[in-house]
């Protein structure tokens, strides 16, 4: 079983080509969320799958490699504006599947989030671009282990890190939302 096929990604990827996109009126982007959202579901049933021992721990990383490897399809919108922001996107859905192989290990920091956020931008400030992603994923590890995200992470405006951060915080959304779910359902 197959957790996200690149059938999946190329159908949000046709919605993503029917949709024109425009920075003003914010719904006109609200297709990239819903990829977004469902790429993070993709990842928690994968990390479900572990517990519930559907999945053994390396065919988890197995399947989170999969996914990561769908994301790097080549993909061309003929359209600038769509082509820069749906690779801002994609930045944000590496960091999510990474996140969930460090959970999935049991790599999950121990430090504050803001903490965390200062050493990347060190990372990132210094050069080390995959250092400073590392990290992120970390906090993104957390979040996945049902830690909350603060509400505000100061994250400066030409930083690298900000597509990052947009992948936690679609994980920090959906986790929302699944708790709300199931305190309805209750």
């Amino acid at each position: 079983m197959s957790y996200y096929t690149p059938e999946r990604f190329n159908n949000w990827i046709e919605r993503i080509r029917e949709v024109p996109i425009d920075f003003d009126r914010p719904e006109t982007l609200e297709v990239f969320d819903k990829m977004m959202d469902d790429f993070v579901v993709a990842c928690l049933n994968v990390i479900r799958a572990v517990k519930e021992r559907e999945l053994t721990k390396k065919q988890a990383l197995e399947e989170l490699e999969n996914m990561e490897n769908i994301l790097t399809s080549d993909v061309n919108f003929e359209d600038a504006e769509k082509n820069d922001f749906f690779d801002f996107v994609r930045e944000g859905l590496k960091v999510v599947a990474r996140s969930a192989k460090y959970c999935i290990e049991g790599k999950v920091s121990k430090k504050k989030f803001e903490s965390l956020l200062k050493e990347a931008l060190k990372k990132e400030k210094s050069g080390d671009v995959e250092g400073a992603f590392d990290i992120v994923a970390r906090m993104g590890a957390k979040v996945f282990k049902g830690e909350k995200l603060p509400d505000e992470l100061p994250v400066p405006e030409d930083s690298l890190l900000i597509n990052w951060i947009d992948g936690i915080d679609a994980i920090n959304t959906v986790m929302l939302l699944m708790e709300i779910d199931s305190s309805v359902e209750e």
